[in-house]
């Protein structure tokens, strides 16, 4: 009988002989962890949320199974725990199936089955349904870091993964970036992610494509990092540059502090997002969920602690 080294469901994965780190019981489990902290850092490593998160996804997976879907011959919580932890440390299926007992295309189908659920539910159900929120709600929630910029809704970029080398020679030339040297693939990020496009569309094109601009007005400012990410209409906020001259002036230097004080929280923003380390490259068997992965790694970021304590 097959014991897995990765245990299969939290309340047993993190266990201190009968303390059990969940809900409590004293079923049978794995000896894994020696102490709770060391527990709690386990299940942030793999799937980057503490117990009680992890039990709100299964939860929403639970009511989605009763809509219609269900898949019997491995627990829900088991399921959600390989594609978090497919997606948080993109370990080969290969090294899931070894861990938890089970062929290696039974992962396949099942990091498939709840990546698409996950999408439906947390993407399509709730980030596309709530769209752009308006500039009151954006003027009460936002943080006093943000002040300098009043107006400002959401700040734009675009981010990329590699991909595989693909077959086709006509998908290899589009998909080829010089930047990068690599086959890659690009998506905007702003309050919703954009699907993924070959590599050598240009950012402004997937922002017009993305239909971004459509849901701002033009008294809306938008701090970006290049000037071609937007389309005309709409104010954006950029750094200055050295352009035929060799210092900044007094009011130049206060805006590029201003504009670095409020990106510094954009960045960390993106470090977490990029902490998916799918997104680094994504499998040729999961390409066709690409854009799905991207756009669900995003969700889960949203589930995470807040950047600054002033958000609540």
């Amino acid at each position: 009988m097959c014991k897995s080294r990765a245990p299969p469901f939290p309340k047993e994965l993190f266990r201190e002989h009968d303390v059990l780190i969940g809900n409590g019981t004293t079923e049978t489990g794995y000896v894994v962890a020696t102490s709770k902290m060391a527990a709690r850092k386990m299940m942030l490593m793999y799937t980057s949320f503490p117990y009680d998160v992890f039990k709100i996804i299964v939860g929403a997976l639970q009511r989605f199974q009763q809509a219609g879907w269900s898949v019997t011959n491995v627990s829900l919580e088991n399921q959600v725990l390989i594609t978090l932890m497919k997606l948080r440390l993109n370990l080969r299926d290969l090294d899931l199936a070894d861990r938890f007992c089970m062929s290696r295309a039974t992962v396949s189908n099942i990091v498939n089955t709840i990546i698409s659920a996950m999408h439906e539910i947390f993407y399509k159900g709730i980030m596309v349904r709530m769209c752009m929120p308006s500039q009151l709600m954006y003027k009460v929630s936002m943080p006093k870091s943000f002040e300098d910029f009043g107006s400002a809704k959401t700040s734009i970029d675009c981010t990329q993964t590699t991909k595989d080398k693909p077959s086709d020679f006509n998908q290899q030339g589009a998909s080829f970036s010089n930047n990068k040297s690599q086959h890659t693939m690009k998506a905007s990020t702003a309050v919703n992610v954009s699907s993924l496009y070959p590599g050598y569309v240009s950012e402004a094109n997937i922002v017009e494509h993305s239909h971004f601009p459509d849901y701002l007005a033009p008294v809306d400012l938008i701090p970006a990092d290049i000037e071609d990410q937007m389309p005309s209409g709409v104010h954006i906020e950029i750094p200055p540059f050295l352009v035929n001259k060799t210092h900044f002036t007094w009011k130049e230097s206060e805006l590029c502090y201003k504009i670095a004080r409020h990106r510094m929280h954009v960045e960390r923003e993106k470090e977490d997002f990029k902490k998916y380390q799918i997104l680094n490259h994504i499998p040729a068997n999961y390409q066709p969920l690409s854009t799905k992965i991207m756009q669900l790694c995003a969700c889960l970021v949203n589930l995470q602690a807040p950047l600054l304590k002033e958000i609540v």
